[in-house]
C-alpha cells in the first residue's frame, strides 16, 4: 500500500472538524462480505453523497471503529480499500483526506481506455493527431508477426478524461483485419475492432516508468521530464493471434494500475 504526499494544509492552530458517518451507517455481520468491505463501501458512498472536494477530511481510523463498532485493524483495512484506488491519502496524527482521483485500471482485466473511464463515471474524448498506412517498423513486426515494412494501420490519439488529457497512444493494426483510416476511430478501438468480427480474448502488457520529452509534454500538457507510465501492449484473439500493437504513454499523476495477486505454496515451480 503506497502512503501519498499529504494534502492541503490547514491553517497553523485550526481545529480539524471529526466528520462522522450518516445515521444509516451500519454492517451485516450474519453476511460473508467481510467487514472491511462493507465499511469501505460505505465510505464511497459518503464520498458521493456528500460530493467531497480534493483536501477534504473524511475520517480517521478511530471515527470508522466507534461508527462502525469494528477493530482497528477492520477500520484501517478498510480505508486502505480506498488508499489502494487512488480515492483518498492518509495523513499521519490528522486522518484520511480525499484527493484528485486517479484512472485506476484493475489488471488483469482487458478493458479499452473507453471502459476503463465509463466504469469510473468519467467521461471519455478522443482528439486523432493521425491514421493511415504506414510500413511496419521494429516492434510491429515482432508484435505482430508481420513481415518486415508489411503495410499496417497506424493511428495515433491522445485519449481524455473529462476534458483533462491522459493517454498519448499509437496503435498499430495489421492490414488483414479490413479495417482501414476511413472509420470512426473515436470511440473504443476495441469495440471497432470487435464491430468488424475480431474477437480480443486477452493481452500481454509490459508496463515501465518514464518521463516526457518536449514533444510528448506538450501534447499532454505537461512540462518535459514529467513522470509517466509507459506501456507497450499485444492484444490477441481467441485464436492466440496477434492483432494488436499498442505504444502508450500515461501520464503518472493520474494513471495508475492496481493488481492482486496471491502468495503461491512454496515449492511449487512456475
Amino acid at each position: 500500500m503506497r502512503e501519498q504526499a499529504p494534502g492541503p494544509e490547514p491553517q497553523e492552530g485550526a481545529p480539524i472538524t471529526r466528520p462522522r458517518m450518516s445515521s444509516n451507517a451500519r454492517i451485516d455481520r450474519g453476511t460473508p462480505i467481510p467487514l472491511y468491505f462493507q465499511i469501505a463501501e460505505q465510505l464511497r458512498d459518503e464520498m458521493r453523497r456528500r460530493s467531497l472536494r480534493p483536501g477534504t477530511l473524511l475520517t480517521t481510523d478511530e471515527r470508522v471503529q466507534q461508527d462502525f463498532g469494528v477493530s482497528r485493524a477492520t477500520a484501517r483495512k478498510a480505508i486502505d480499500e480506498l488508499v489502494d484506488e487512488g480515492l483518498v491519502e492518509r495523513v499521519t496524527g490528522r486522518g484520511t483526506f480525499t484527493i484528485e482521483p486517479r484512472l485506476q485500471v484493475p489488471l488483469p482485466a482487458m478493458l479499452s481506455f473507453t471502459e476503463e473511464l465509463e466504469r469510473r463515471g468519467m467521461r471519455p474524448r478522443t482528439h486523432i493527431i493521425s491514421v493511415g498506412w504506414v510500413p511496419a517498423g521494429e516492434r510491429a513486426v515482432h508484435a505482430l508477426g508481420v513481415p518486415a515494412r508489411a503495410r499496417v494501420l497506424q493511428l495515433e490519439r491522445i485519449r481524455h478524461a473529462n476534458d483533462t488529457p491522459v493517454l498519448h497512444t499509437v496503435d498499430i493494426l495489421p492490414g488483414n483485419l479490413w479495417i482501414g483510416p476511413d472509420r470512426d476511430f473515436s470511440g473504443s478501438l476495441y469495440q471497432l475492432m470487435e464491430s468488424h468480427g475480431v474477437r480480443l480474448y486477452q493481452c500481454q502488457n509490459i508496463i515501465e516508468a518514464s518521463v516526457t520529452d518536449k514533444h510528448l509534454g506538450k501534447l499532454l500538457q505537461v512540462a518535459k521530464g514529467f513522470p509517466v507510465l509507459a506501456l507497450r501492449r499485444t492484444s490477441y484473439d481467441h485464436r492466440g493471434q496477434p492483432v494488436l500493437y499498442e505504444d502508450a504513454t500515461c501520464r503518472g499523476d493520474l494513471y495508475s494500475y492496481s493488481i492482486r495477486m496471491a502468495r503461491q505454496p512454496r515449492g511449487r515451480r512456475w
